[in-house]
């Protein structure tokens, strides 16, 4: 095989391939950083910390939620989530279980997103408080049943969620009342914390 050009720019001793690749996902990563490296930081977010053992605890518990409301392997999740530890905890909640991610833009207007949720036969999304009245309006034009909302704040730390809740989250559209059957993505978490996630082998062939 011949090497591709960039390769000769790489440094001595680095080789053009890592194959054999390891047959393992980014599930048994987080699964060995988690036991490994427990306290270190996973994810950084607004001067917050979640280190590898929480977010495998995060998500484990995610995944426990999204089966306890509906989701199953195969079905596609979507997100229309910025980057967040939130973003994070539900795409491993949602690969935990077999089940597909389907990021979104958050900046998509309703024409846009309404397109995938509904070509692609998407039941479940998380969403931020602050895209849940769009998703809300797209919603009976879409397959969506089951709809997470999670404030932007849920994982700041302590002094900026005070001064977020104070002067910010009202004004940005942050703060909103759920509609009967939707979720919160903390009381999920909260609810379903420790309980054990289905058992569901995922490969790196699955999609």
């Amino acid at each position: 095989m011949t090497s591709a050009p960039w390769c000769s720019h790489y440094d001595a001793g680095v080789p053009p391939t890592l194959e054999p690749y390891p047959s393992r996902t980014l599930i048994d990563f987080l699964a060995d950083a988690a036991r490994d490296r427990p306290s270190d930081p996973a994810l950084l977010f607004k001067g917050a910390t979640v280190t590898y053992a929480q977010l495998e605890r995060l998500s484990d518990a995610c995944a426990a939620a999204f089966a306890a409301i509906g989701v199953k392997r195969g079905d596609r999740v979507a997100l229309l989530l910025p980057n967040c530890p939130q973003f994070f905890i539900a795409q491993f909640g949602a690969w935990k279980l077999g089940a597909i991610v389907a990021p979104l833009n958050p900046i998509y207007t309703e024409h846009e997103l309404e397109g995938p949720l509904r070509d692609h036969g998407i039941e479940t999304i998380v969403t931020l408080t602050r895209f849940y009245a769009r998703v809300k309006r797209v919603q009976p034009r879409t397959s969506i049943k089951r709809v997470v909302a999670t404030n932007i704040k849920d994982y700041f730390p302590p002094h900026l969620k005070l001064l977020f809740t104070l002067f910010r989250e009202k004004k940005d559209g942050d703060r909103v009342a759920l509609a009967p059957g939707d979720h919160d993505l903390v009381h999920l978490l909260l609810v379903n914390r420790g309980h054990t996630r289905p058992a569901a082998a995922v490969s790196p062939d699955d999609p």
